[in-house]
C-alpha cells in the first residue's frame, strides 16, 4: 500500500513539473512585469527564470527525469510483484501471473501518468499561465539552485549543441503583426469592442502611411484668391464650407497663405476687408513625410491644417487634422451621395469612389488581413498600377475575388468603380 501512495505522490510531482514548465513558457511577460514592478517577488523571479530557459528548462528535466525513474522502479517492483502473487492464488501459473501483472501495472501507471502527470497539469498552465508561473516560480528557483551543477552541466551541453547547429537565439521583440492579432482575439473573446478593434488597427496601418496619403489632393482642393471680391467669396464659403481654404495671389499662380474661415466670417462684408491681410503663412510639409510626423508638426505649431508640397516646393495637396481623425475612425459620411462606399439595392455589389483611401477598401471587403499595396493611396491608384494605363470606361479587372469595372472617367481621371464579388 505504501508503494502505491509513492507511485501516486510521484506521478503528481511529475504533474507540478509539467504544469510549471508549460506555466513558465507561455506566461506573458508584460503581466509578470507589470506584477514585479507593483512588488511582487513570485512575478520577478518568475520573469527571471523565463528570461533564463536553459537554466529552468534544465531543472525541470532533471526533476521529471528522476521522477520516470522512481516511478518505474516501484511499479516495476513492488506492485507488480503483489499483483502477481494475487494473480496466481487466483489460478494463474507464476509465469502467467507475471507477465500479465507487469503488463496491467504499466498500462495504469502509464495511463496515469500521461494524464495526471502530464496532460491535465499543462492545460492548467496553459490556461492559468500567469497565476501558476507566479505560484511556482519560487520553488522552482530554489531547486535549480539545489541542483546547480547537474543544471550547470546540461544548459552548457545545451549551449554548445545550438550554437553547433547555428541555432542562435530569436529576437523576443512583439512585432506589430502580433500586436494585431491579440487585438483581433479579443474582439473574437469580446473583451474588445469592434470600434475599439476598429481604430486600433488603423492606428498602426496610419503609421506605415504616408501625409500624401491621407492628404486632400490639389485638384479637390476649393481655394480662393487674392483678386476675389466680397461677394464672390460668399458664393464660394456658401457653396463649399470649410474651416480653411488655401489663397492664391492674384495671378493664380502660387499659394501665399491660408485663409480661416473664423477670420473672415464676420468682417467680410467691411468695405475695409482685405483678404491677404486675413492671410496667415501656411505651414508645408513634404508629401514623403509620415502621417504621424506630420500630426507632430501639426501640433507642435498650434495650426490645424498644413500644405503638402513636393520635392520640386510644388503644393500637391492640403491635410487636416479631421484628416488624421478620418485616418483613424473612417471617413465621415454625412450623407449617402458623400460616402465613399455605397453598397446597390441588389445587396452584390457597391459603387466605388476612385479617391477611396485603399485602406477603406480593403477593410470594407474584408482584404484587412491582406498586405496593403504600396506606391498608392486610393482605389483609382489600385486600378492605374494593376492595368498600367489610363482605363476607359466599361473596363473591368480582377483583384482578389472582386471584379472592378471603371463605370465614369472625369478625363483621365478614375470617377466610379462597380464593384461586385466573384461567385
Amino acid at each position: 500500500m505504501s508503494d502505491l501512495i509513492i507511485i501516486i505522490i510521484l506521478i503528481l510531482l511529475n504533474g507540478i513539473f509539467s504544469m510549471s514548465e508549460v506555466a513558465l513558457i507561455s506566461a506573458r511577460k508584460s503581466r509578470l512585469s507589470t506584477a514585479a514592478k507593483k512588488g511582487s517577488r513570485n512575478a520577478a523571479t518568475a520573469l527571471k527564470l523565463s528570461e533564463e530557459p536553459d537554466r529552468f528548462l534544465s531543472t525541470v528535466q532533471i526533476g521529471i527525469t528522476l521522477i520516470g525513474i522512481l516511478t518505474g522502479l516501484f511499479s516495476g517492483a513492488a506492485l507488480s510483484s503483489e499483483f502477481a502473487a494475487w494473480l496466481a492464488s487466483a489460478g494463474l501459473s507464476a509465469a502467467t501471473a507475471r507477465v500479465v501483472a507487469q503488463t496491467v501495472i504499466v498500462i495504469i501507471v502509464t495511463y496515469l501518468s500521461i494524464v495526471v502527470g502530464e496532460l491535465f497539469p499543462k492545460r492548467i498552465g496553459l490556461n492559468a499561465s500567469d497565476r501558476v508561473a507566479m505560484a511556482v516560480a519560487r520553488p522552482m528557483h530554489f531547486l535549480s539552485v539545489l541542483t546547480l551543477p547537474a543544471v550547470w552541466l546540461l544548459s552548457r551541453s545545451t549551449s554548445v549543441l545550438v550554437n553547433l547547429f547555428g541555432l542562435n537565439k530569436e529576437s523576443n521583440r512583439v512585432t506589430e503583426e502580433e500586436v494585431k492579432s491579440v487585438i483581433r482575439e479579443g474582439t473574437d473573446a469580446g473583451e474588445v469592442k469592434d470600434l475599439e478593434q476598429n481604430i486600433m488597427l488603423r492606428a498602426l496601418a496610419m503609421g506605415d502611411q504616408r501625409v500624401s496619403s491621407i492628404m486632400t489632393p490639389k485638384i479637390d482642393l476649393v481655394t480662393l484668391d487674392a483678386s476675389m471680391s466680397p461677394d464672390r467669396i460668399k458664393e464660394i464659403i456658401r457653396q463649399d464650407t470649410h474651416s480653411c481654404y488655401p489663397l492664391y495671389d492674384a495671378d493664380h499662380e502660387s499659394i501665399i497663405g491660408i485663409v480661416h474661415l473664423k477670420d473672415i466670417i464676420f468682417d467680410i462684408c467691411n468695405d475695409s476687408f482685405n483678404l491677404s491681410d486675413a492671410a496667415k503663412p501656411g505651414t508645408f510639409i513634404p508629401e514623403i513625410m509620415q502621417a504621424y510626423d506630420a500630426l507632430d508638426i501639426l501640433r507642435n505649431k498650434g495650426v490645424h491644417c498644413g500644405l503638402v508640397c513636393d520635392e520640386y516646393g510644388e503644393v500637391q495637396g492640403m491635410v487636416t487634422l479631421c484628416d488624421v481623425l478620418s485616418g483613424l475612425v473612417g471617413s465621415v459620411e454625412v450623407g449617402k451621395d458623400d460616402a465613399f462606399i455605397i453598397e446597390r439595392a441588389d445587396g452584390h455589389s457597391w459603387l466605388v469612389d476612385g479617391q477611396c483611401p485603399i485602406y477603406d477598401f480593403m477593410l470594407h471587403f474584408d482584404l484587412d488581413g491582406e498586405e496593403i499595396p504600396s506606391g498608392f493611396t486610393t482605389i483609382a491608384g489600385l486600378i492605374l498600377e494593376q492595368l498600367k494605363k489610363i482605363p476607359h470606361q466599361g473596363e473591368t479587372l480582377t483583384y482578389k475575388g472582386l471584379t472592378l469595372e471603371v463605370v465614369d472617367m472625369d478625363g483621365v481621371r478614375i470617377d466610379k468603380i462597380l464593384v461586385t464579388r466573384q461567385p
